[in-house]
């Protein structure tokens, strides 16, 4: 996947489910992520920014194989 700033994804449920990001968060992942686009805003190493426009809430940090392109 090459992705940039700028560019829209979704989350993979699958990839989320059991992950560490899911031991440290609350696991009742809001539907918004899977089902609207959300925008790349920035890298840092194998992690990506990504705020849901759809809804106002803040960016959220996912690992880039829980993403992919919408």
């Amino acid at each position: 996947m090459a992705l940039k700033k700028g560019s829209l994804v979704k989350a993979l449920r699958e990839k989320l489910d059991g992950s560490v990001e899911s031991l440290a968060n609350d696991t009742r992942w809001s539907s918004y992520i899977f089902e609207t686009s959300g925008e790349v805003l920035e890298f840092r190493g194998d992690y990506i920014q990504v705020k849901f426009g759809q809804v106002p809430t803040p960016p959220i940090w996912l690992h880039k194989d829980q993403l992919q392109e919408a």
